[in-house]
């Protein structure tokens, strides 16, 4: 635990000091590995099987207070930041608290790609560096060792604290730039997921590649709380419970809940997608939070106020939510940049 705490905070006064700093091949295959394999065996009672006995799609959380993290985008100084984070009325830190399992922590993915700053000069200067086949590559080291610092939080938090840190797959979670299974190549400023996969091949081999992608193919889809629902996107269609522990043959549901865009979900989506969750008598109060559309103010209401976006690109903002308590989104989001 001391250790994970203070690499926490070394990452959060490295990045506010200096560059980050690409992982070298040999650790992130080893924190690739490690977390695979945490994934194909997490218990039944945390993510219930597939029909083949896999974990399914479905994380159905502990009891405990929670902390959602919308999408990261290459933020890792956020993540730093998020565990020496205090939660209001307690004494304890987030890494604190994980370590004696007093917290949940669900991140709702995308931790590739960066959005804000000088993010747009920086990926039009590393498209240059690709058209010339990586001659050069400053621009997209730099790019990459956000991103990559990003995703190094993220995996070793989930192998120090594999019950109570959870990583939920977006549509940036997609190191290949696949298309199919649900994923779609992305591009937004250029093309940032045909750069990636490019880079991450040339960098680090095919052997890591395909090991980094089965571990995004392994991720969660969704979370069940106490009082919630969490997942990327905005589903696009009603889902039923079968319907997201059988992910893998699903692509249909990866989709729908990694790249729904708003205004383009079915009538009620989200709201019997909760009452096939929780059931129809306890479906009342019960809140769906996601990312994947950044918001102008603090928080979207969709969905008839069931639907919750919460991701600003430009803030450090997180959800905290306690159990046997309604959901509020004007008293649980917080902002906890400085």
């Amino acid at each position: 635990m001391r250790s994970f705490a203070n690499t926490a905070l070394e990452f959060f006064h490295a990045s506010r000091a200096k560059p980050a700093v690409l992982p070298s091949r040999t650790e992130l295959s080893a924190l690739v590995d490690q977390v695979l394999s945490l994934l194909r065996s997490e218990s039944p009672s945390l993510r219930p099987r597939d029909g083949k006995g896999r974990p399914g799609g479905l994380l159905m959380l502990p009891k405990l207070p929670t902390v959602l993290v919308p999408d990261i985008h290459a933020r890792p100084a956020f993540l730093s930041r998020l565990f020496t984070w205090t939660p209001p009325g307690l004494k304890e830190s987030v890494a604190s608290l994980l370590s004696c399992g007093k917290l949940n922590l669900v991140c709702v993915g995308d931790v590739f790609h960066s959005e804000w700053g000088r993010a747009r000069d920086r990926w039009i200067e590393a498209y240059g560096e690709y058209a010339s086949g990586w001659a050069s590559h400053r621009a997209m080291d730099e790019e990459m060792a956000l991103s990559l610092g990003a995703a190094r939080i993220v995996l070793e938090a989930k192998r120090v604290f594999p019950r109570y840190f959870h990583y939920l797959k977006g549509n940036h979670d997609n190191i290949a730039d696949e298309e199919g299974r649900g994923d779609h190549s992305f591009m937004k400023f250029v093309a940032e997921g045909e750069m990636v996969a490019s880079w991450f091949y040339l960098s680090y081999g095919e052997k890591l590649l395909r090991r980094y992608r089965e571990l995004e193919l392994s991720l969660p889809l969704l979370a069940r709380g106490d009082r919630f629902v969490a997942s990327h996107g905005e589903p696009a269609f009603a889902l039923g419970i079968e319907d997201i522990l059988e992910y893998r043959s699903r692509p249909d549901v990866v989709e729908s809940l990694i790249w729904t865009p708003n205004d383009a979900a079915e009538a009620l989506s989200v709201e019997r997608s909760i009452e096939a969750l929780f059931g129809a008598d306890k479906a009342d109060g019960v809140l769906w939070f996601a990312g994947h559309r950044p918001v102008e103010g603090r928080y979207a209401l969709r969905a008839g106020g069931h639907f919750v976006q919460f991701h600003n690109p430009g803030k450090y903002r997180i959800v905290y939510l306690l159990p046997d308590r309604d959901p509020n989104p004007k008293r649980d989001i917080y902002d906890i940049n400085g």
